[in-house]
């Protein structure tokens, strides 16, 4: 089901210049919600698209009634901490900040912050002990998650 739908709504978000990060439909107390998680392909996502796309989906649902019972949409940004799910999603975040934990360690690491500055041959990160810049190097594959995160 989720697939089906995920396939009917690529075209519409599609072609509001943005891409579908995730489609998740689940169980909250007594109620079911299909979430839609979306990103603008350049730039952030405003209040203005992510509501057009909204009711755009909503109409898209409402024609393909493939979902039986009753549930809430929601249509929304992953967030400014989102999980970087694929070396792709990786690469688009180059320059940004991020959290990753490690499945080995790598210079006595198994967790780091810092700036992602490379993501072709192998994953780079650039981070600060005590005001001196270190790099953490390591392989896509040691990644066991990755995040954007926030820097205070």
């Amino acid at each position: 089901m989720i697939e089906e739908i995920r396939q009917a709504l690529l075209p519409i978000i599609e072609s509001y210049d943005c891409y579908l990060d995730d489609l998740v439909y689940e169980q909250e107390k007594n109620d079911m919600y299909l979430r839609v998680f979306i990103e603008k392909n350049e730039g952030s996502l405003d209040m203005d698209t992510c509501t057009a796309v909204s009711e755009a989906v909503s109409e898209k649902l409402d024609e393909i009634d493939i979902i039986k019972d009753e549930y809430y949409l929601e249509v929304s940004s992953p967030g400014i901490e989102k999980p970087l799910r694929s070396l792709a999603e990786i690469q688009k975040h180059t320059g940004d900040y991020v959290h990753m934990e490690l499945k080995q360690t790598v210079n006595g690491l198994s967790e780091i912050e810092g700036i992602l500055e490379e993501t072709e041959s192998q994953i780079k990160v650039q981070y600060f002990v005590k005001g001196v810049k270190k790099h953490l190097v390591t392989e896509y594959e040691n990644i066991k998650f990755m995040r954007l995160a926030v820097k205070f």
